[in-house]
């Protein structure tokens, strides 16, 4: 009898460790996404690999505990790092609601809620101790040899963008991110990015309805080159390539650097040869910032309406994701 009960326990023991196995390779957590190579690369935008990367550029101590919170909310402590940050990224890259994610990993609306918040904040802050604009030796030592030949002291290519908005509750608000251009409530921001396509500097976020040279003062772009310049990683003389749009010649002349843009053509008057051939070659190079946005808004949190509801921490979001394209493969991969 004790054998037969013995050998039962064994038996009950065994199917309880199965059931566990079966129920641990259903749940959604990075440990199971991770080893997919598809499912990776769609929920979060990046290889295996390069995911772990960016966990251990955030968490360089696993035994660490760079985020607490309350004892209330236990089923987060019970989550890893790992998963948090997965859960994150997620959200940024599907734009998956907080029902759907808490119903995903296990946890509660608000609880998936606090995760992605907690970890946007922290995110930001330690993005924020990168320096993303690299010395100009190394950008002209990576730069593509096409954009080498045509402009081989040019550093940075500049565009604004915007993003559309749910509509706010208050007129005032309506009416101050409303943009004609997109005939809708937006917000916009200034992009620089390298002549490879690398985002090397990304605004706050303003006002829809503000013009780029309003937004180029105001995102302290400038203050920014004059401190690059001070500490070497500018040249008098280097350049900055923009739009026709970006009426910033003299703010940009006035540190000793040169603006980049197309030429005006004349009323009435046919382009000279030069004046095309100037244009075309902005034109062909520009288009590495404009990719660079585009990977920007692939995060999908970026590319519908961004709600209301997470307007306290836009700034945040749009910093992380800008951030978050440099862990991509180049935009331009010619060398």
């Amino acid at each position: 009898m004790e054998r037969k009960i013995k050998d039962q326990k064994e038996e009950n023991l065994h199917l309880s460790q199965k059931i566990h196995q079966l129920d641990s390779k259903k749940q959604f957590n990075v440990a199971n996404i991770k080893e997919d190579k598809k499912l990776i690369l769609y929920y979060t935008g990046y290889s295996k690999e390069t995911f772990e990367a960016i966990f251990k550029f955030l968490v360089p101590n696993v035994d660490s505990q760079p985020l607490t919170y309350t004892e209330k909310l236990h089923a987060i402590n019970e989550m890893t790092l790992e998963d948090q940050l997965f859960l994150t990224i997620c959200k940024l890259r599907n734009n998956l609601d907080f029902q759907d994610i808490g119903c995903r990993f296990g946890i509660s609306q608000q609880c998936a809620s606090v995760i992605f918040n907690s970890w946007i904040n922290y995110m930001f802050l330690r993005f924020g101790e990168l320096c993303i604009w690299p010395h100009r030796d190394v950008l002209f030592e990576n730069m593509p040899s096409k954009f080498k030949k045509d402009f081989p002291t040019t550093f940075a290519i500049v565009d604004c963008t915007e993003m559309k908005i749910q509509k706010p509750s208050s007129l005032k608000a309506q009416s101050q991110t409303y943009s004609d251009y997109k005939s809708s409530n937006t917000l916009k921001a200034l992009v620089a990015v390298d002549p490879r396509g690398s985002v090397i500097f990304s605004s706050m976020l303003f006002s829809g309805a503000m013009s780029d040279r309003e937004i180029f003062i105001q995102s302290k772009f400038k203050e920014m080159l004059q401190k690059l310049i001070e500490i070497g990683y500018l040249n008098t003389g280097d350049g900055v390539m923009g739009d026709k749009g970006f009426n910033i010649e003299s703010e940009v002349e006035s540190l000793g650097l040169r603006l980049n843009i197309p030429p005006f053509a004349q009323s009435g008057k046919q382009m000279s040869q030069h004046d095309a051939l100037y244009t075309k070659k902005i034109a062909m190079h520009r288009v590495h910032v404009e990719r660079a946005i585009r990977r920007i808004k692939s995060f999908k949190i970026l590319s519908g309406r961004f709600p209301l509801s997470l307007m306290s921490s836009v700034n945040q979001i749009w910093y992380v994701c800008s951030v978050l394209t440099n862990f991509m493969p180049p935009c331009i991969k010619e060398m």
